[in-house]
């Protein structure tokens, strides 16, 4: 009896050197895209934010004590820890608190961070910046977009808000002008 080999099967994988170049064509025409793709998210996502230690410092010094910072992917949160004021537990001093409500996506936020260096002139107003997400106060107070910043009593009631400071100068004169109605 004559035996014989059966023909060897055919490997199949998705490299094939016998392509033809309009096959090759389409392919790359298919892969260039992805990449193009795929490096735009990688530009667009950017990764976290960094923690300033100097900030943090001046954070914890506008708002009379530790701050947590908490980095994400458009604005490093320097957040108070310290309790707003309210009637409960009013500000003893008597002094008004401004309050900037943030969050970690803001990249407008991010632009702002010269507030906390310019709040280190004003021994007479309590500054804090807080999380919205984090902060019950932002739902007493409606806060629904950030950033805004809130002005409070000594005893936590709203006297006063705006939505963005553009530079150092207009954030001082903002600050410097609700002092005088006061």
């Amino acid at each position: 009896m004559n035996r014989t080999n059966p023909p060897a099967a055919k490997s199949s994988s998705w490299w094939n050197p016998s392509w033809s170049w309009k096959v090759w064509a389409v392919v790359a025409l298919m892969l260039i895209p992805t990449f193009g793709f795929a490096l735009w998210v990688l530009a667009e996502a950017g990764g976290q934010t960094k923690i300033d230690p100097a900030l943090v410092g001046v954070a914890g010094e506008n708002s009379g004590g530790p701050v947590t910072a908490i980095t994400g992917t458009e604005h490093t949160v320097y957040h108070s820890n310290q309790p707003l004021p309210t009637a409960a537990s009013p500000q003893r001093d008597g002094r008004l608190t401004l309050v900037w409500f943030t969050s970690t996506t803001c990249r407008a936020c991010e632009d702002q961070l010269f507030v906390h260096r310019v709040m280190l002139e004003f021994e007479d107003v309590m500054f804090a910046e807080k999380e919205v997400g984090r902060e019950a106060a932002s739902d007493r107070l409606g806060v629904s977009s950030v950033p805004a910043f809130v002005w409070l009593d000594a005893d936590g009631n709203e006297v006063g808000r705006f939505e963005t400071a553009t530079d150092a100068d207009s954030f001082r004169a903002a600050v410097e002008s609700k002092r005088g109605e006061q």
